[in-house]
């Protein structure tokens, strides 16, 4: 016979109200990105050669062609960055921030013989790239000075210097080979080894949060642009407020920057214990082609970068094997349409607790947006992408359960009730939060406004509490699974 469910729907806390005021950062000093980070390493090749970075004591970093190197080290690495761009959005121009340096590649002005540096901490106009896609699979690379990037052919100190100066031809497959760069993926998203296998049977008793935090840039939220450590300290007092005395096992956050997620876990350590904070992107498409770039947040309101914009997992620290997933998302369907969000999936395994975890933010729905546009990236009713993110999940899912590991997965999975068939992958065999049995109809407390599209499933078996709590920074309320 099933145990039965206490389901606990929390009413705002008067005790979270003093969250919304602020804790304001110490400093506008720049956050370090976490290595923690699952985004997509990249390396540039051009003329067989990898482009390095000049970085470290003494460097100047300007960007050339190696002319000795055959891997990808660190000065070597870049991630792959996009921004809004006024009448194209996202996806339309991309950006280089170097891994040695933590800096975006720049394009110097015409004094500097239009050189490319990595000193730039922000995204602006000289930021940005356009990748015009060749016909033998290279790419050129249009600067916002109208030229295409070119390695110098010149003699020291100039050898392989990469410079902005070459004129935009008719047809850019006319451009010669030290015009020509590949773009060659670095490592995985993540651990690129399989998952290790369990060491221990998992415990009956987890206690896992879902929290999309809303820490972006919606005017509506309390942490709309913060700075990296306010919605670090913000959140996690909320949190703690939210959970009392328990401490979680693994919290799911959506809609916060990179840059927050160390703060956030040193944040969390001070009353949750040790634990590790892990990110992944969302991503756009470039242009018109297959190579997909992280969305950027927005700056701080003081304009420092807060990194891109995604998904972050907080396990406890013994956790070594965690892998993104780039989901089924919405294409554009013309060219003219801005590029669609690829959403991201993000999962971590602790082999000495027998558990896994994975956090998902789903694609969108049809909705109507501030100025009463219809607004939404999964509304062709032909082709729903939020079904293929849910059986993507659940593969993910069941490749675990072999292995030994009881998997708790979820997040906010922008379904309402009235669709809650798209997610039906997810329910065989678990069970979810709100459920009162596993038999129960697909239901619960609404977490965004009046309607529920966060969820958090788990095994059958245990007793199951589910508390839905305001913390108030956010238009989400944080949805709280605890089994005994």
């Amino acid at each position: 016979m099933l145990k039965r469910i206490r389901l606990l729907l929390a009413a705002v806390l008067t005790a979270l109200s003093t969250v919304v005021a602020l804790a304001a950062p110490s400093a506008a000093a720049d956050t370090p990105v976490p290595p923690s980070s699952a985004g997509q390493r990249w390396a540039l090749k051009v003329a067989g050669h990898f482009v390095t970075v000049s970085a470290g004591t003494g460097g100047d970093s300007k960007l050339r062609a190696n002319l000795t190197a055959t891997a990808p080290g660190p000065t070597e690495q870049f991630t792959l960055h996009t921004d809004w761009v006024t009448d194209k959005g996202f996806g339309s121009a991309v950006s280089f921030r170097s891994e040695a340096t933590g800096n975006y590649v720049t394009t110097e002005d015409d004094a500097s013989a239009s050189m490319l540096r990595t000193r730039a901490t922000t995204i602006g106009a000289w930021e940005r790239f356009t990748l015009s896609k060749l016909s033998d699979g290279t790419f050129g690379l249009l600067a916002s000075n109208g030229k295409y990037v070119a390695a110098e052919l010149g003699t020291y100190p100039d050898t392989g210097l990469l410079r902005a100066r070459t004129g935009a031809p008719i047809d850019p497959n006319s451009l010669g080979s030290w015009e020509r760069f590949t773009l060659v993926k670095v490592g995985g998203q993540g651990s690129t080894s399989p998952a290790p296998a369990p060491t221990a049977q998992a415990p009956v008793a987890r206690d896992v949060v879902s929290w999309n935090v809303c820490a972006n840039n919606n005017g509506s939220c309390s942490l709309n642009k913060a700075p990296s450590t306010t919605v670090a300290t913000n959140v996690s007092n909320a949190l703690h407020q939210a959970m009392g005395t328990r401490r979680p096992d693994a919290i799911f956050f959506q809609e916060i920057c990179e840059k927050a997620a160390k703060p956030l876990e040193l944040a969390l350590e001070s009353w949750a214990g040790p634990m590790d904070v892990r990110f992944m992107p969302t991503s756009f498409k470039v242009g018109d082609t297959d190579i997909e770039a992280q969305k950027d947040c927005d700056d701080s309101n003081d304009g420092v970068s807060r990194g891109s914009f995604g998904i972050a997992l907080a396990v406890p620290d013994s956790n070594t094997w965690y892998q993104g997933t780039v989901l089924p998302s919405p294409p554009k369907k013309k060219s003219t349409d801005f590029a669609k969000e690829q959403r991201p999936m993000l999962c971590a395994v602790m082999p000495a607790e027998g558990t896994a975890y994975c956090n998902a933010h789903f694609s969108s729905g049809p909705y109507t947006d501030p100025n009463g546009k219809p607004a939404g990236d999964d509304t062709d009713p032909s082709d729903l992408y939020r079904p293929k993110q849910a059986q993507t999940m659940r593969d993910t899912v069941d490749g675990l359960t072999p292995l030994g590991y009881t998997t708790y997965y979820g997040g906010d999975l922008n379904t309402t009730q009235n669709d809650v068939g798209y997610l039906d992958p997810l329910y065989p065999g678990h069970q979810e939060c709100g459920q009162p049995t596993p038999s129960s109809p697909h239901t619960g407390a609404p977490t965004d406004g009046n309607n529920k599209i966060d969820y958090i499933f788990g095994p059958q078996g245990p007793t199951y509490t589910c508390r839905v709590v305001d913390g108030t920074l956010s238009d989400h309320r944080m949805i709280n699974l605890t089994t005994s």
